[in-house]
């Protein structure tokens, strides 16, 4: 049985307040009864949803992680099908739906809860398992071109956060990974 549709309010409530105070001051500088205050709801009520301030955020980013572990990984899969620039566009779209949530937490350096860290890792990590799982043997490492991938994706994600969608630019996304993958899996020898 699915959270009790107050409870869900409640803790919406909660971490929306969260993310408006980081656009006004670090987290280091929030505390609990700043989140309480702003949010309408007591400390018992905070308490018995989170432990803590990091709870909370941890909390937010984990929700955020989930969510982009996916998309990556549905973009991977549907890389052989020649649907990039779909997903791309999918994959811009949806972030566009939570600009000021991640641009917010993208700005927010706590060690256990850094959601930049967070998505750099998903985006070398699927994109190395990729080239692996191709069983190819190639002149560039496998580690260099993941490097590149995530330099690359950080940055149109970035650049989506602070424009509006651009056809332009998602082609220009889609024709760049396509000639790096094309490059890298046609000169290579299978193994």
């Amino acid at each position: 049985m699915g959270e009790d549709v107050r409870v869900y309010k409640t803790k919406k409530n909660i971490s929306n307040t969260l993310i408006t105070l980081l656009n006004e001051k670090e987290f280091g500088r929030i505390t609990t009864k700043d989140i309480c205050v702003h949010a309408l709801v007591s400390k018992s009520t905070f308490y018995s949803h989170f432990a803590d301030k990091y709870d909370l955020l941890e909390k937010i980013v984990q929700n955020y992680v989930c969510w982009f572990k996916e998309e990556i990984e549905l973009r991977f899969a549907l890389i052989e099908n020649g649907n990039v620039a779909q997903v791309i566009n999918m994959i811009t779209d949806k972030v566009s739906a939570r600009k000021k949530e991640i641009a917010t937490l993208l700005h927010v350096r706590v060690p256990s809860a850094d959601l930049r860290l967070e998505l750099e890792s998903i985006l070398y990590n699927a994109c190395y398992s990729y080239l692996k799982e191709q069983q190819v043997v190639v002149s560039v490492p496998i580690d260099f071109v993941a490097q590149l991938y995530k330099a690359n994706a950080m940055v149109s994600i970035n650049w989506s956060l602070s424009k509006d969608k651009n056809p332009d630019v998602v082609k220009l996304i889609d024709n760049m990974q396509r000639y790096v993958f094309d490059l890298i899996l046609s000169g290579s020898e299978r193994v």
